[in-house]
């Protein structure tokens, strides 16, 4: 007994250790809506989710998972980041599948398009976008698996704060953060799904970018690609990847054009949405808030043009009747007030753009 005792007491201090580290790395992760776009997914049922839309920006202020139900029964989520880099693309499936087998994961296609430029220009490169994402992933293998392949050679960080986030961000601990402390428990339920808004409005260019030209992505980012969609092969899951409508140029959609040759040549479908505006509706005098990216206005068209899509394309149900489903109509009251705030918000800013 007197030697089970260092023992014990050794196992009873790791665990005690184990359990203050977990906890006070969730108080340091920093607030914000990439944490919370993350997180968010581990409250959603078990097996809840048709749609799951992942990516960056260009998924988030885009799709609206609210309307889509309010308007067309399909229960969704965005789970993304901003300045997603495609790599973590298989990680993300891979953690979306522990709790979920929906009927289709829209993937964010424009992440191809500006990765190369983005991994030659970010001081360090890598470390914002994948810190968006890794901060709001649960510590596991599939994490663990992604820090050990990319994190060193992309940003020349050191792996563990990547892990830890209380290593990175130890000097910011917000105690007893009610939200924070709600994620440590899978708790948290993110109020509109991942959509998030941005009261601004810009009036933007629309180019000219129709080509048939085709520009090959470097071939380490074309290697992450192929390795996605490997991956897909083996889930069952069909996939739709979709670059959402922004003031696209010829030599983005030279790059667009190759990427979408080697997804449709495995099958899935790839839909340039710039090439449908006219058919949104889309207008580019009220309905962007900067280049890259629409606002509410924008994306109520986009939302659907894609629910319509994905309805007429996949055997994704409508759910409205389903009483399974009744909880999401509590989250309309709080969704709509926050749609036509936000819609005042830039009404009156057209305005005193138009008076000056």
């Amino acid at each position: 007994m007197k030697r089970l005792k260092p023992i014990i007491k050794i196992t009873a201090f790791s665990l005690i250790f184990s359990v203050v580290l977990y906890a006070l790395s969730y108080m340091a992760k920093p607030a914000g809506y990439n944490l919370r776009h993350i997180e968010g997914i581990y409250a959603e049922e078990d097996n809840s989710l048709d749609v799951v839309y992942i990516g960056g920006s260009a998924a988030f202020v885009y799709y609206a998972p609210l309307k889509a139900w309010n308007d067309y029964g399909i229960v969704s989520y965005d789970y993304a980041a901003d300045t997603i880099q495609p790599e973590l693309y298989k990680t993300m499936i891979k953690e979306i599948l522990k709790t979920q087998t929906p009927k289709l994961i829209v993937v964010d296609a424009r992440s191809f398009q500006y990765r190369d430029k983005d991994n030659i220009d970010a001081q360090p490169p890598g470390e914002v976008p994948y810190r968006n994402t890794l901060t709001g992933m649960r510590l596991s293998q599939n994490k663990v698996d992604f820090i050990n392949k990319y994190v060193e050679k992309q940003t020349g960080d050191e792996k563990l704060s990547y892990c830890f986030d209380i290593i990175k961000y130890h000097d910011i601990i917000v105690c007893f953060n009610g939200n924070n402390i709600k994620m440590m428990f899978g708790k948290y339920k993110e109020p509109f799904n991942g959509f998030y808004f941005v009261p601004k409005v810009e009036e933007i260019e629309n180019y000219d970018f129709s080509t048939t030209d085709k520009k090959a992505v470097s071939s380490d980012t074309e290697e992450i690609l192929n390795d996605l969609l490997d991956y897909m092969d083996g889930t069952g899951i069909d996939y739709l990847f979709t670059v959402s409508p922004y003031a696209e140029k010829k030599e983005h959609k030279m790059i667009f054009n190759y990427v979408q040759e080697k997804v449709e040549n495995r099958g899935y479908k790839f839909i340039d949405c710039n090439e449908y505006t006219d058919i949104m509706k889309m207008d580019f005098d009220r309905d962007f808030y900067n280049e890259n990216h629409v606002n509410i206005f924008g994306a109520e068209k986009y939302t659907d043009f894609l629910s319509e899509y994905i309805i007429t394309n996949y055997a994704v149900p409508n759910r409205k009747d389903d009483s399974k489903y009744a909880f999401m109509n509590t989250y309309l009251v709080d969704w709509n007030h926050e749609v036509e705030d936000t819609k005042t918000a830039i009404n009156k800013l057209i305005e005193e753009n138009s008076n000056e």
